[in-house]
């Protein structure tokens, strides 16, 4: 394991930095609309446009790899995320943030893609689950050591775009030195929806409300904060602690979603997202301290939902689980791309507390729609174990312990 993660060091090193930057933009970059003045419909325009670079880039970017291989991929999408985030500092204008933001989607998906497929090559069969657990790790802890970035400057001035474009450019370093032997190409994103429903009804549809609900949170979740009179430091705070509910969450809900049908689990998760909700609607303005505890809560019941549909719909597929996650990529992209424009005209209407009625109107449709397909359909509760996965990219499906090395898959 030691000698493992000593192999992909350099890697996981740039995932670290990269992480803190992209963490820190995700969340700089709404609240630097709302501080510019822009509605919130507009703020989750861009955003909506973040999600959909993010698809298109999973579906052209292994061609790209394929062409120029992956360390000039990786330096160019680098450099191209680095130059998007100075673009929004230096362009205060809602059109260009709509093609920054799409652009910035695009470019993370490249990384992403070819990150997890150097891991998954150059990771033993037998040492793989502990090298996903540690990319795991390293994502989550970077992405809130982003929003503790926060603090350090103004949302309006150009300190703490400048700083994300430091780290976001010094991700490059270690890639761009590496004398890892490069990976064989990347697969080509398959969707095909009719596999998906005949794999599960249940993981598309919920997968969908999921990024529902996920998406709004990337997307306006500043705006919500600013909408309960959060300082730029606090929601930064809120912000990592729905990151650190959804870490805390995964592996619990995944073990036990292991012993019984996952249908049930992703259910109940569900349904405990919309009591949540709903209860967070009522007191979610009595504090600050209620709001990061009701923030954490939603987290831990939206964001595990990814992985466990993926798991779902792969137990009852011989499709390659590459394929699956690509499937429910696009299906949960497709919910974070709609979700923050209808969430955004609840909170311009409504305020702040509108956020989790919208919450709960997409946990308890997707927990309805889980539990009647339950009651209609039985299926066996015999499945692949731990298929966990965090939400980036198709390709992390290779890194999985039950996914054939690059080798195997060769002979």
């Amino acid at each position: 394991m030691t000698r493992t993660l000593g192999r992909v060091a350099t890697l996981l090193v740039s995932v670290a930095i990269l992480l803190i930057g992209h963490g820190l933009q995700l969340t700089l970059l709404p609240v630097r609309a709302g501080y510019l003045g822009w509605d919130a419909s507009l703020v989750a325009l861009t955003g909506s446009a973040y999600f959909l670079g993010f698809v298109v880039g999973c579906l052209v970017i292994p061609s790209t790899v394929s062409r120029v291989a992956h360390i000039r991929t990786f330096m160019v999408m680098g450099a191209l995320a680095t130059l998007f985030l100075l673009g929004a500092g230096l362009l205060n204008n809602p059109y260009a943030w709509l093609f920054l933001r799409f652009g910035t989607g695009f470019a993370f998906s490249g990384l992403y893609m070819v990150i997890e497929s150097w891991l998954g090559e150059a990771s033993p069969r037998e040492s793989r689950g502990s090298v996903l657990a540690t990319y795991t790790m390293i994502c989550l802890l970077g992405m809130t050591a982003g929003q503790g970035l926060l603090a350090l400057g103004s949302p309006g001035d150009l300190t703490l775009i400048a700083i994300g474009a430091v780290f976001l450019c010094l991700a490059i370093v270690p890639i761009g030195l590496t004398s890892m032997p490069a990976p064989a190409p990347i697969p080509r994103a398959r969707f095909s929806v009719k596999t998906l429903l005949r794999a599960s009804r249940v993981a598309v549809v919920c997968a969908f409300m999921g990024g529902s609900i996920t998406g709004a949170i990337w997307a306006i979740g500043p705006l919500v904060g600013d909408a309960f009179k959060l300082s730029g430091a606090q929601i930064g705070l809120m912000m990592g602690a729905i990151i650190l509910g959804g870490a805390a969450a995964q592996l619990p809900v995944g073990r036990l979603s292991d012993r019984t049908d996952r249908r049930m689990v992703i259910g109940g998760l569900l349904a405990t997202g919309a009591a949540v909700s709903l209860l967070s609607w009522m007191i979610a303005g009595s504090g600050n301290g209620v709001l990061y505890l009701c923030m954490f809560a939603v987290g831990a019941c939206s964001m595990p939902i990814y992985s466990l549909c993926i798991a779902n719909a792969s137990d009852n597929s011989e499709v390659p689980l590459i394929e699956i996650a690509s499937g429910i990529l696009i299906m949960n992209s497709l919910g974070s791309i709609l979700g923050p424009l209808i969430a955004s005209l609840m909170l311009a209407s409504f305020g702040g507390p509108a956020f989790f009625l919208y919450t709960t109107v997409c946990f308890t449709l997707a927990s309805a729609w889980a539990f009647y397909r339950l009651s209609v359909v039985e299926r066996p509760h015999e499945h692949a174990r731990g298929r966990i996965l965090p939400k980036t990219t198709p390709v992390i499906a290779e890194l999985h312990p039950e996914e054939p090395t690059a080798e195997g898959s060769q002979k």
